[in-house]
């Protein structure tokens, strides 16, 4: 291995390892496997209102002590409710890919967030709740359930996974592929 070589994997493992457990990287810069379902835990993160709107934070963990990777939206389904319409949304500014794959070291974190309309303004009224989400990690069959109490106006954004806890690019666009 060349001076440069061992300079540049240095620093791609020096920026993994300063990234916390998770980082991005391209398609064919690593040869991690995707995360099974079994071995992702999900909880709930940030949530926040405003202006008759609502975003909600899902983070996905690594509960293996393998590293693992995700890339792109999770499946969301409403659990015992009504038919849902599921869009998705990108985040960051325009130009830019739509996501990355996401690398999660054990105990790694990936997250995404739900937006939607808190408010049904033509019945003027609260949107009813919904009690709990079925969230299939990409590239997974296998959902994990989650009880949460979300609003369920019958349209819910999806962005796709990002490494960490928190996104903050918190602002969306639809994605038109």
């Amino acid at each position: 291995m060349t001076g440069r070589h061992k300079s540049l994997s240095y620093l791609a493992f020096l920026a993994v390892g300063l990234a916390g457990g998770a980082s991005s990287a391209s398609a064919s810069g690593d040869a991690s496997g995707r995360c099974p379902t079994r071995e992702l835990r999900l909880q709930v993160g940030a949530y926040g209102e405003a202006a008759t709107q609502f975003m909600q934070t899902l983070t996905f963990t690594n509960t293996s002590s393998r590293t693992c990777a995700l890339a792109g939206w999770p499946s969301v389904r409403v659990k015992d409710g009504p038919a849902v319409t599921i869009v998705r949304v990108v985040q960051g500014p325009l130009g830019a890919r739509p996501f990355r794959r996401v690398l999660l070291r054990s105990r790694g974190a990936a997250s995404f967030d739900i937006y939607g309309a808190d408010w049904n303004v033509g019945a003027d009224r609260p949107c009813p709740k919904a009690s709990a989400l079925l969230v299939t990690p990409p590239g997974n069959r296998a959902a994990l359930r989650i009880r949460i109490r979300l609003p369920d106006c019958g349209r819910l954004y999806v962005a796709p996974l990002i490494p960490g806890r928190r996104d903050r690019l918190s602002w969306s666009r639809v994605w038109n592929a």
